[in-house]
């Protein structure tokens, strides 16, 4: 009888084992598929907003301004990154939009490259200050997330997009 009940309370051990271990595997797929899912997103408002702007307005490491050919108010779309709040936000005629949460501190960065010169390389792209030169912005962050226990799920977005307009 004592054999038996050993015997079964190691089987319940290895099963409770199983099962939590089970449990943190599907909640962090779950996290970093729902982390995931927000950073596309998000990559793909600016990527379209980038795409069809007609220029750069300006740009730094933590904002951009885009003059957008539907802005006839003379708003235009600013996307702003808060390095204490790990937020992406979009504002747009006066309203602001939070695309993205998350965000590791000072990982978020806007790049402006212009055009390749006469004779160079089409991947010879140099870096710019000056918005009007912005022929690609580069943008990327890391986001990370963690779950009650001490996992953690982390994703990382980063692109070049041409600005077609221009």
């Amino acid at each position: 009888m004592i054999v038996a009940v050993a015997v079964g309370m190691l089987l319940l051990a290895a099963l409770a084992t199983l099962y939590v271990f089970s449990m943190r595997s599907f909640a962090s797929m779950a996290n970093y598929s729902d982390l995931n899912q927000k950073s596309r997103y998000a990559s793909d408002i600016i990527s379209r907003d980038i795409r069809s702007c007609l220029s750069v307005v300006s740009s730094s490491t933590t904002t951009l301004v885009l003059n957008e050919p539907d802005d006839t108010a003379g708003n235009n779309t600013t996307y702003l990154y808060d390095n204490l709040g790990g937020t992406l936000s979009k504002i747009k005629n006066g309203q602001t939009n939070v695309l993205l949460t998350g965000i590791d501190p000072d990982s978020l960065s806007f790049t402006m490259y212009q055009r390749p010169f006469v004779g160079a390389n089409y991947e010879d792209f140099q870096t710019t200050t000056i918005p009007s030169q912005a022929k690609l912005i580069q943008f990327q962050w890391s986001c990370s997330r963690k779950l009650v226990s001490s996992q953690n799920s982390e994703g990382l977005e980063a692109a070049k997009v041409e600005v077609r307009n221009q």
